[in-house]
Parts: structure tokens; C-alpha cells; sequence
């Protein structure tokens, strides 16, 4: 089985996400694309993060019309700061058979020798890149030492320059945030009157 785990805060969850698993999932013929939130990002332990419930919920909503998809609570439950190194371990004791890769984009390859254990990471999954405009991968690759480098796969992606802090943004400024993300999470949102708060 071909398994890729896809982690974020996915504060929230939006088409970029959406179409980064779908384009790394066809690049490869993945079996399954695990969405998987932060407790707390390491790189983010200052910020602000909606709640745990309400960030698996939306990407429940998000995710549920597409059987390649699923959302783990693995890193939720472990609570703290979420290493991915921790979840690629247990994810390959879990799945002791299971090719693993992992989801990332080329902003998110240019730090990955920050991460905890990044030759472990690389030696445990290959890493699927996507890459997105104003990116330069060969830059970010050149960074990386050989042993890392071999393990990425660049994925091509569609040109969508969606982030999650615009879209709060827009919420906060109550401009329309209609196909950014899909109708189901606008409506969680507005439900739960979320991002109106700084």
C-alpha cells in the first residue's frame, strides 16, 4: 500500500491543500493521503491555532467526498508540539508494510533540515514536493544534502495561491471567501463564527 501522510495546521483547510493531495496522490497512484493537524506546529508555538475539533472537523467536510482522503487524529491526540518524525514513526509501526511518503510544499522544503531528524524522516518516506509558483526548487534542492535530496519527488501543481492566514483575513474583514475553500467548511466557518478575532 502507498500511504502519504499530509501534515498542517490546515487553519483552515483550502482548495491549495485540496489540490496539492490530489496531484501528489495521482503522481504516485496513491492508495490513501492522510490529513493530518498539528497539535501545535513547532515552527508556530506562538501562534494562535483555532481548536483542535474544529480543524479535523473541516477537514472532515472537506475531504469526505474523496475515498483517497482521510483525516487522523494521530498528532491531536499525542497533544504538544507535533514532530513529524514522531508520526512517521508510529505510522510505520502501524503500517510496517506500506510504502510511506510524505506531502510537503517547496516553501516547506527549504526549512525540512530544521525539522527533527530530517535524514530519519528521509530515509522512512519519500518526500512528494509540491511544486508551487514563485518557488525555485532546484534552489531549495541545493540546500539539502545528498541523502535527503534523493529521496524528493517534485510534484507539478496547479497554480493556486490560496493561504490559510489570507483567508482569515478575509473573514475578519468580512470579504467573501467563496472558492477558497470548499462550500461546506464556509458554511463550518460561519457556523462557528471563526477568524472574526484577531
Amino acid at each position: 500500500m502507498r500511504l502519504a501522510l499530509f501534515g498542517g495546521t490546515f487553519d483552515p483547510v483550502h482548495y491549495g491543500h485540496l489540490r496539492l493531495a490530489e496531484e501528489a496522490r495521482e503522481a504516485v497512484a496513491l492508495d490513501r493521503v492522510l490529513f493530518i493537524p498539528a497539535a501545535v506546529s513547532p515552527f508556530r508555538t506562538t501562534e494562535r491555532l483555532s481548536e483542535p475539533e474544529h480543524r479535523l472537523q473541516m477537514l472532515r467536510l472537506a475531504t469526505q467526498d474523496n475515498f483517497h482522503f482521510e483525516v487522523s487524529e494521530i498528532e491531536i491526540l499525542r497533544s504538544g508540539v507535533s514532530y513529524t518524525f514522531d508520526t512517521v514513526s508510529a505510522l510505520h509501526q502501524q503500517n510496517p508494510d506500506a510504502e510511506l511518503y510524505l506531502v510537503l510544499g517547496t516553501d516547506t522544503l527549504q526549512g525540512f533540515m530544521a525539522w527533527r531528524e530530517p535524514h530519519a524522516i528521509a530515509q522512512q518516506c519519500r518526500l512528494l514536493v509540491g511544486v508551487r509558483p514563485g518557488y525555485d526548487l532546484q534552489t531549495a534542492l541545493e540546500r539539502l544534502p545528498e541523502s535527503v535530496r534523493q529521496s524528493v519527488q517534485a510534484v507539478p501543481m496547479t497554480p493556486l495561491g490560496i493561504s490559510a492566514s489570507a483567508i482569515r483575513q478575509r473573514v475578519r474583514e468580512g470579504r467573501s471567501i467563496r472558492y477558497l475553500t470548499p462550500p461546506n467548511v464556509i458554511e463550518y466557518i460561519q457556523q462557528h463564527r471563526l477568524y472574526l478575532e484577531l
